[in-house]
């Protein structure tokens, strides 16, 4: 039986807004990791923090799914920090948007978390719980004409670091 995680939030922002928030390789690396992301199905790309523990800080991804302003889907696979560790099965996120009266129905379903421990399940939600009510919101204030516009006021608290990134995640 597959574990998954489900969190909604109404947005006071339509969907072409809240898009950009989810597509956009700045507004992602503002909310959520430094990547090289693009919305164009089979497109793999990285999402990486600086490792902790077992973890190596490297998620590896690919874009399944693109319905602008809809639906995206891509899969997540966290890289194991130590060689020769198994590679566990890919998580599946959707993310689903929603007119609702003046605003947008984010819903993300993650799926395929039974590979994860009850500690990493339970922090990933509360992780997801903080991106989608503080930092989506905030990341969606700096959205003007369609695009991201980073502003002087960046997101400075994280769960994880970013100080090892690679220059080629960090543009």
């Amino acid at each position: 039986m597959s574990k998954s995680l489900r969190k909604e939030v109404v947005l006071p922002y339509p969907p072409e807004k809240v898009w950009v928030a989810l597509t956009d390789r700045a507004a992602l690396a503002e909310w959520l990791m430094p990547n090289d992301f693009e919305p164009v199905v089979g497109r793999k790309f990285r999402l990486q923090v600086d490792g902790m523990g077992s973890y190596s800080g490297l998620n590896e991804c690919e874009v399944l799914e693109v319905d602008e302003p809809r639906k995206l889907v891509y899969n997540w696979v966290l890289v194991p920090g130590k060689a020769g560790a198994p590679r566990p099965k890919p998580m599946v996120l959707t993310w689903t948007l929603e007119p609702s009266g003046s605003g947008t129905k984010l819903t993300l379903v993650q799926e395929g978390l039974e590979a994860l421990g009850f500690f990493n399940r339970l922090s990933m939600a509360f992780g997801w719980g903080t991106m989608l009510n503080r930092w989506i919101p905030q990341v969606l204030t700096q959205v003007e004409g369609g695009h991201f516009v980073p502003g002087p006021k960046r997101l400075v608290k994280r769960c994880y670091g970013i100080k090892t990134i690679p220059d080629d995640l960090t543009r």
